[in-house]
Order: structure tokens, then C-alpha cells, then sequence
């Protein structure tokens, strides 16, 4: 039974540590570059789906904080709908 208590208090740490790192920045460029989307509009919405998708990929954040400027823009970018066409 402890272990689930240590991979709990595990997801919260790397969620909450996530939401500071990784997806408070994305909404503010996100809400720089286009202030009228749904996810800039509903923020109380994206913050809880950004918190629980953490939560329940803590494991694999690892890489996307190895990564955190590069995923930032890739998101941002996916989230507005403005992918590369490369």
C-alpha cells in the first residue's frame, strides 16, 4: 500500500512542478499570439486537463522537462492549430 502512496505523492510533485514549468508558460505565449482562443478563453478548463494529463503521465514528463523550450513551442503551435508544413 505504500508504494501507491509514494507514486501518488510522485504525480503530485511532478504535476504541480509541470504546471509551473511547462504549461503556465505555454498559456502565456499562447495567450500572446492569439488571445480570442478557447483554451486562452476557458483557462480554468486547461489548466485542470493540463493538471490531470501530469498526473497521470508523471513518468513520462521526464523527457518533456529535458525538453521543456522545444515541447513549449511544438505545443503552443499544435494548440493554435499552426503546425509546420515542412
Amino acid at each position: 500500500m505504500e508504494i501507491i502512496y509514494y507514486y501518488a505523492l510522485f504525480a503530485l510533485s511532478g504535476a504541480l512542478t509541470s504546471m509551473i514549468t511547462i504549461w503556465y508558460p505555454a498559456h502565456q505565449v499562447a495567450k500572446m499570439v492569439d488571445p480570442t482562443n478557447v483554451c486562452v478563453i476557458y483557462k480554468k478548463l486547461y489548466y485542470a486537463l493540463c493538471f490531470s494529463f501530469s498526473i497521470i503521465m508523471a513518468p513520462a514528463l521526464i523527457i518533456v522537462f529535458m525538453n521543456s523550450e522545444q515541447f513549449i513551442k511544438t505545443f503552443v503551435e499544435s494548440l493554435l492549430g499552426r503546425e509546420d508544413e515542412n
